[in-house]
């Protein structure tokens, strides 16, 4: 007989027992009662009058006290609230406990394989038991049963055993003393449970066959322990007094009943982490269309915003529940942030704000977004090559556009996108006066809204609304807008940082589509060519068929329960810690999954630019530490860290979250002081430059270059015996701001190193305190003198003073053996 059984073959289990089996014991919590949190004590933060560390400290007490003068381990519920309310009378304590059993019962259900497998015991003619290891008494236990999971589960149970009420664990000997009670023989009994001790080990101790229930794989486990601990660091609900429970997982069933059958990683990044995302989503938004049909009249037209409106409606034509019937009209429309900047530029005040705020953009790109055609980009911007080039085809286009002629044909290019946009939505839904426009979007500014909402609303006599994923506004634009993820129930900071990582879900939501940068007169959209590879495309759909697959085990709701009163709360909150884990602390399988996917960025650019490099960014990290992020193109950068320690995801996590607003300088105090030399033709110049911690026990030291400056070196002998160099680079001063992206930083290459000698690929030896890293910085081309630097990024493997220490010639070889060994 197999000795684990997962939780989607509960209901077989019986298929596969010993003959001669004629009762079912069966452990209750994370067996038959599953929580809508990931731990017990979750439960504790709803409970009113009490913070939930005095609620767990009174049951430490209470089994300190019980070993202490009685010599046993378990306890009732009526010891723990004796030391949670030490003072309190005993209708205070009464109160209190029907308290936690009311909590108890709003997080419990009965998960349903389970209730089925007891369903086939009865159809057999079985007994069934239930021995559980709880504070709980047998009695509070069945009525916790009926009051969450309703009295047909609860009878399906003949008994119920619990070790407070017998005073002994299963592992002491509850189990023997239940079956002993049933009269029944140790080979008769299959006892099931998740606890590989407590029900495996003891039931098989006593000659009882068993199985463990494994509830979760070992990889879903941890993510819904990283969920919860995102939660922890970004709760929801902000400015709510009233108790609430800790970070409600209502996905859990679903990922324990799914995930061991899924076919690959792709399978299960789409239903683990997009599935209950976008299943929350959907949820939401059939929510807010019944409350804009209220508010308004009219019809609701749903407009699926492509490209990343297509899984929204991809799992909204999978059905929920709420809406199986759909909603009065849907569309899918295509209206890009291009297409909807350039169909607002119809009036003078658009005009000048887009260029006000976007100039000094690359000018081919903010040429396109003015609806200049190639042949004006072509005289007027040409093809700028260095960066001098650049800021002056960015001034002729910034005289061209300042032009009244110019406003004036961009105004009438505008108005014929804007007149291609509506009849491309009059074609999708045909909306008419009064009614409703429910934008379908991931968000994250509604920067497409704001453009086209009153070119919408008056050509049309609608009301517009938007409806995100997550919406977190940088202006106050009075818009309708709102988010399932939004500052009515997260603090702007939670925000912000998912919204600095976000492209990898635009990446998963889209669909096969080149962005639309105009419209046939009918309002038929013209594309561009999409620049996604074929193998984005195919990845892209497997994720997307698992997420739909979620939605249809989610319609099948593997809970039984007799209400959920906090079930919208919950999917919110699991949508929030759920998309926080993944774009903070992804893990190598899903970053597997995404290693070669690229992002459209979308603003009549051909831009493709890469998710995230981890390779780069381990060369990054050792010269700038978490800062090189100021300055990285990339857009999932969090998955630049997968392969770092937690410390320094968490790190992020929390700069991000928090917007600490740290320099190079609050790092860390610690430094290393050393000699450095400006070369010139004509002399050399000594300082002392102060080099800095990055990452991994490195440090970078910073030479700034000025006119004149023929080399510089640093005196890396006056500090170390032996060192490891990772990178000599050159890079503008303001690349450290932000100001430049990666590109703008470039290794040296011709460098000099005077009294030291390679050991191992990058490791040195400095045979003298005079040992030099001399560089002689090649001319970039175009750069104005004194905005350089050279950085240098160093690992000190044995410093000099700690040579001088000891005998060096015995220190000597011993670093060389280990760091030679460690490289190779």
């Amino acid at each position: 007989m197999l000795q684990t059984i997962c939780p989607h073959e509960l209901p077989r289990a019986l298929d596969h027992a010993p003959p001669g089996v004629n009762l079912l014991s069966l452990d209750c919590f994370d067996t038959l009662l599953w929580r809508d949190c990931h731990a017990p004590a979750d439960v504790f933060a709803a409970l009113p009058g009490l913070l939930p560390g005095q609620r767990a400290r009174g049951e430490a007490n209470a089994r300190k006290a019980m070993s202490t003068l009685k010599r046993r381990n378990e306890v009732t519920l009526g010891d723990i609230y004796a030391q949670v309310m030490p003072n309190a009378d005993a209708a205070m304590r009464t109160a209190a406990i029907a308290a936690e059993l009311e909590a108890e019962a709003q997080a419990c259900f009965a998960f349903e394989p389970t209730a089925d497998l007891m369903r086939a015991a009865k159809a057999r003619g079985m007994t069934v038991i239930i021995v559980s290891d709880t504070y709980l008494s047998a009695a509070q236990l069945r009525d916790l049963i009926a009051e969450s999971a309703g009295e047909e589960v609860a009878g399906l149970i003949d008994r119920v055993f619990a070790s407070s009420d017998a005073g002994i664990s299963k592992g002491e000997g509850l189990l023997g003393k239940a079956i002993k009670a049933m009269k029944a023989r140790p080979h008769e009994v299959l006892h099931i449970g998740d606890n590989p001790k407590a029900d495996f080990e003891s039931a098989r101790a006593l000659g009882i066959p068993a199985l463990h229930l494994q509830q979760f794989e070992k990889s879903t486990d941890q993510r819904l322990r990283l969920e919860r601990t995102c939660h922890r660091m970004a709760p929801g609900e902000q400015g709510q007094a009233e108790p609430r429970m800790i970070g409600l997982q209502p996905h859990r069933a679903l990922l324990a009943l799914g995930e061991p059958q899924l076919a690959n990683d792709a399978a299960a990044l789409g239903y683990s982490v997009l599935g209950p995302v976008f299943y929350a989503y959907d949820r939401w938004l059939q929510g807010e269309a019944e409350a804009l049909q209220n508010v308004h009249g009219g019809k609701v037209h749903w407009l699926f915003m492509l490209r990343d409106g297509h899984l929204p409606d991809l799992v909204h034509s999978a059905g929920t529940p709420a809406a199986s019937a759909g909603p009065a009209s849907k569309g899918r429309v295509e209206i890009s942030r291009f297409v909807a900047t350039a169909a607002s530029l119809i009036t003078r005040e658009a005009y000048h704000r887009h260029l006000a705020l976007e100039h000094g953009l690359n000018p081919a790109t903010l040429a396109r977004q003015m609806l200049m055609d190639d042949e004006e980009i072509t005289r007027i911007v040409r093809d700028p090559q260095s960066e001098i080039e650049r800021a002056e085809a960015s001034e002729r286009l910034l005289t061209e556009l300042r032009r009244g002629q110019r406003q004036k044909i961009t105004s009438r290019r505008a108005r014929a996108m804007a007149n291609g946009m509506i009849q491309h939505v009059r074609a999708a839904v045909n909306p008419q006066p009064g009614d409703t426009l429910m934008l379908v979007d991931l968000g994250y500014n509604g920067s497409a809204q704001n453009a086209i909402d009153a070119v919408l609303s008056e050509a049309l006599d609608v009301h517009v609304a938007g409806r995100y994923l997550i919406c977190r506004e940088l202006s106050a634009t009075g818009l309708d807008k709102s988010g399932l993820i939004d500052t009515r129930h997260f603090d702007p900071g939670l925000l912000e940082a998912m919204c600095s990582a976000v492209a990898v879900i635009e990446q998963l939501a889209t669909c096969e589509l080149g962005s639309v940068i105009g419209y046939g007169d009918d309002g038929s959209p013209i594309r561009k060519q999409s620049q996604v590879k074929g193998a984005q495309s195919t990845v892209r759909d497997e994720v997307q068929d698992a997420v739909v697959q979620f939605v249809h085990a989610a319609r099948r709701n593997p809970a039984i329960r007799t209400a959920n009163v906090h079930e919208a709360r919950g999917w919110r909150d699991c949508a929030a810690q759920v998309l926080t884990r993944f774009l903070f602390l992804p893990d190598t399988k899903e970053l597997e999954v995404l290693k070669s996917f690229e992002h459209d960025v979308n603003l009549g650019s051909e831009r493709m630019v890469a998710l995230f490099d981890q390779e780069d960014a381990c060369d990054a990290m050792k010269r700038r530490g978490l800062f090189y992020m100021k300055g990285s193109s990339r857009m999932f950068l969090p998955a630049d860290l997968a392969r770092e320690d937690m410390s320094t995801r968490l790190a992020l996590l929390t700069q991000k979250r928090f917007g600490l607003g740290l320099t190079y300088t609050d790092y860390t105090t610690r430094i290393i002081e050393v000699p450095a030399f400006h070369v010139g033709a004509a002399q050399s110049a000594a300082t002392t430059i102060e080099a800095r911690p990055t990452h991994d026990g490195y440090y970078v030291a910073r030479i700034p270059l000025s006119s004149g400056v023929g080399a510089v070196a640093l005196q890396i002998g006056a500090v170390c015996k032996w060192v490891e160099v990772a990178g000599i680079t050159r890079a503008r001063l303001v690349s450290l701001q932000g100001k430049l992206d990666d590109e703008g930083v470039s290794p040296c290459r011709t460098v000099e190193f005077d009294g030291l000698h390679e050991h191992a690929p990058g490791v040195y030896e400095c045979l003298s305190e005079n040992a030099l890293i001399m560089v002689v910085p090649e001319a970039l081309e175009n750069d104005l003198p004194g905005t350089q630097m050279v950085e240098i990024a160093f690992r000190p493997i044995l410093s000099r003073s700690e040579a001088r220490q000891g005998d060096a010639s015995d220190m000597i070889p011993d670093a060389r053996t280990a760091q030679t060994q460690a490289v190779a």
